[in-house]
């Protein structure tokens, strides 16, 4: 499926190009040897979302040699999968290298006598671990620290290794108890009670535990272009490098509604909060939020003609339990919930725009990573005269379909939460009527 009929030297001309150097399955008999199926792969996608805490794999089977018979595959084999690209200018090798296990066999059909088709999807080896583990016990400290916690004790997972990147942020100081959950649910449960908005997640270079902000901040940034024109001649370097700057598909659903975003609080709301220990009810108002965004300009326009959205907090209502009582001198699980808010904000507000891409494939750039997007308008195709400013701008990666097949290619699902030009800012002449000659 990697083995492309031209020489290695135009492999590394070609921005799509890569190789699976491993893709050995560990039978569950004793004493088998691992079976390398690269011979019967037909095509490998890698899923991975930021709001996902392990990456999917799917191992499309044609099978004729009935190996699904003869090694009696039941669903929880280990798989041993190796891939690398070095395409371009680029000295370095990037690899992808990892240790999963079936999960499950589906698709199964015949397409013709003697040839069997089917899928093995994979997880990730903690995704096992939490199947086969609740957590009841007393929680304290960071949580950030609680999290690492759970991951090394619960989930098999090294923490201090080079693959695993956690926040130097705390999140906030915390006690409590679990409610009898799983690891990744009990992560997901500390996340709630978070400072900070996070997210908790696997890329194809490991686990990642990220605050919002700093993704939003500090994550890099890689630029793409919808222009459909090359400046560079073929089979050069320089060519590889813009073909792998090109979005070869573009579309969004738009689906744009401050109506929607507003009910869920993305601009004002408003805090009820019930302390039983005191008996004692209250609530707080917010009005607009100090965030940090992708882009210069939020996505709400100053122009209202009608609604002041930052001054509407009854558009979106929040209720608490606290218990200020419930561990003497620390700080129990509804320590933060005055972020409740802001961190519901920052979710919210990513969905402003939406937009899926397909690009040639790159291992270093995964779900967390921000792309610097540059889309002419209808009719032009020089970005240096002008931008579309709607779709124009930077974006976070929430999603990834990593697809390996006759070529390596990603579909990407970007965000954005603002614009680059200020929304308010007027373009276009509209001739006519009593607008004729002024901008809008």
């Amino acid at each position: 499926m990697s083995n492309r009929t031209i020489s290695q030297n135009e492999k590394n001309l070609f921005a799509g190009s890569y190789e699976i150097i491993s893709l050995d399955l560990f039978p569950n008999q004793k004493d088998s040897k691992p079976i390398d199926i690269r011979g019967i792969t037909n095509k490998i996608v890698v899923k991975e979302s930021l709001y996902n805490a392990s990456i999917g794999v799917e191992i499309r089977i044609t099978d004729g040699i009935n190996l699904l018979d003869n090694i009696k595959i039941m669903g929880n084999e280990k798989i041993f999968l190796g891939i690398i690209q070095n395409s371009g200018a680029e000295e370095v090798e990037k690899k992808f290298i990892i240790e999963l296990h079936v999960s499950s066999i589906t698709g199964f059909a015949r397409p013709k006598p003697g040839l069997d088709a089917y899928s093995l999807i994979c997880v990730s080896k903690h995704v096992y671990h939490n199947q086969f583990t609740i957590l009841d016990e007393h929680f304290t400290g960071t949580i950030t620290n609680n999290i690492k916690n759970i991951c090394s004790s619960h989930l098999g997972i090294k923490t201090d290794h080079e693959n695993v990147s956690f926040t130097t942020t705390g999140l906030g100081d915390i006690n409590g108890v679990y409610p009898s959950l799983k690891p990744i649910e009990a992560i997901a449960f500390q996340l709630k009670a978070a400072s900070e908005y996070s997210y908790f997640y696997e890329t194809i270079q490991g686990l990642r535990l990220k605050t919002h902000q700093e993704l939003v901040k500090d994550s890099p940034i890689r630029p793409y272009t919808t222009s459909p024109y090359y400046r560079q001649d073929p089979m050069t370097p320089e060519n590889t490098e813009e073909q792998a700057e090109k979005v070869l598909s573009f579309s969004s659903q738009l689906d744009v509604s401050k109506l929607r975003a507003s009910s869920k609080g993305v601009y004002s709301s408003r805090l009820l909060y019930t302390d039983i220990s005191i008996k004692d009810c209250d609530y707080k108002e917010y009005r607009g939020f100090e965030k940090d965004l992708l882009n210069k300009h939020g996505s709400l326009s100053d122009n209202i003609a009608d609604f002041s959205f930052e001054d509407e907090p009854e558009s979106r209502e929040y209720m608490s339990s606290i218990n200020s009582k419930a561990f003497d001198k620390q700080q129990n699980y509804h320590q933060n919930y005055q972020n409740i808010p802001k961190r519901e904000s920052y979710k919210n507000d990513l969905e402003a725009t939406t937009v899926g891409i397909t690009v040639y494939g790159n291992l270093d750039q995964v779900v967390g990573d921000r792309i610097g997007l540059l889309v002419p308008p209808t009719g032009l195709n020089e970005p240096e005269k002008d931008l579309d400013d709607y779709f124009t701008g930077r974006y976070l990666i929430t999603d990834i379909l990593h697809v390996f097949d006759q070529d390596y290619t990603q579909q990407l699902t970007i965000r954005k939460d603002s614009f680059d030009r200020d929304p308010d800012v007027k373009r276009v002449i509209i001739k006519g009527g009593d607008s004729e000659g002024t901008t809008v």
